[in-house]
């Protein structure tokens, strides 16, 4: 394992993902990241409610801390009975999601769903602080259309007694489109007293770095799948070798293996591939062969024999 890097301030946060930022990847990034924030899985509140295995996400091990919960969700009392849940767990936090844009997420009024609904978002916030001492804070995005409403919303979520916000830097109407626009984040950190974390496109951490401005942290998304480096500056980065990256990888599959069968960890690593063998030579090659393995030990030797 290549030795670790401790990240000065302002915080560096991994962003919550859905399958990306299980058990198994978040202790690949602390132990890369000893200062960097994580966030479980994007999580529902009515999931946990009614599956063990759903109620599984948000386990964590002690050192993957600080950890934050994340969570989503449209129904006040059901967020306060799984925050005093959650609380037992003794995690950094919980978050709330105010800012998925998936279709099938929206459809039944959750994530970016609640930019449409802001009173019920504030009664979401209020009813999680008043459930627990652990600190609340909230993901969300610039608006439904526009961020003409930003700052409303913001400070209606302020006065629910939310600690933080992240925003994205899209609409919910753009998704994943266009570019991040900043701007208005900066703008709105100017009119709140919560600490604001900005979000998109971020593909570095000095990136991230030289779009801080007035902000007090960042959060990195689909640019750290299956590069947990990425939150080290780009000098140290570069250094890191295709052995090195073989070696945490097969290190973070056997984590992944702990938690799933061998046929279901083959699948879903595959998400990660690109990232931990992306600017090397023969990267395309080296990503097919490893899409191919039929088991975990023909996975682990032919990796050992691309390093």
């Amino acid at each position: 394992m290549p030795k670790t890097m401790t990240q000065p301030q302002p915080i560096a946060a991994l962003a919550p993902m859905d399958g990306v930022t299980d058990r198994a990847y978040r202790q690949i990034v602390r132990r890369l990241n000893p200062k960097v924030w994580l966030y479980s899985e994007f999580t529902s509140v009515n999931g946990i409610e009614h599956s063990s295995k759903v109620k599984d996400r948000v386990r964590f091990q002690e050192q993957e801390k600080p950890l934050i919960v994340q969570l989503f969700g449209r129904e006040p009392k059901l967020f306060a009975k799984i925050a005093q849940e959650i609380a037992l767990l003794n995690p950094s936090g919980i978050d709330i999601n105010f800012g998925c844009p998936a279709k099938r997420i929206v459809r039944a009024g959750n994530g970016a769903a609640l930019l449409q609904e802001a009173e019920l978002a504030f009664r979401i916030v209020e009813a999680t602080v008043q459930a627990t001492s652990i600190p609340v804070s909230v993901k969300t995005r610039l608006g439904w259309f526009n961020s003409e409403n930003l700052v409303s919303f913001a400070q209606g979520l302020e006065s629910a007694g939310a600690g933080r916000l992240t925003l994205h830097g899209r609409t919910a109407k753009q998704g994943y489109r266009g570019v991040a626009d900043w701007e208005p984040i900066y703008a709105l950190k100017e009119r709140v007293r919560l600490p604001i974390f900005g979000n998109g496109d971020l593909a570095s951490y000095d990136q991230g770095l030289k779009k801080l401005k007035n902000l007090d942290g960042f959060m990195i998304g689909r640019a750290a799948i299956g590069d947990p480096w990425v939150f080290w500056p780009e000098a140290e980065r570069e250094k890191v070798t295709l052995k090195e990256k073989i070696e945490v990888m097969i290190q973070h599959f056997q984590l992944l293996r702990q938690d799933l069968s061998e046929a279901r960890a083959l699948i879903e690593f595959r998400k990660h591939l690109g990232g931990y063998i992306k600017g090397f030579q023969d990267a395309k090659s080296m990503r097919q062969q490893l899409m191919q393995a039929q088991t975990e030990q023909e996975f682990t030797e032919q990796a050992t024999l691309l390093a």
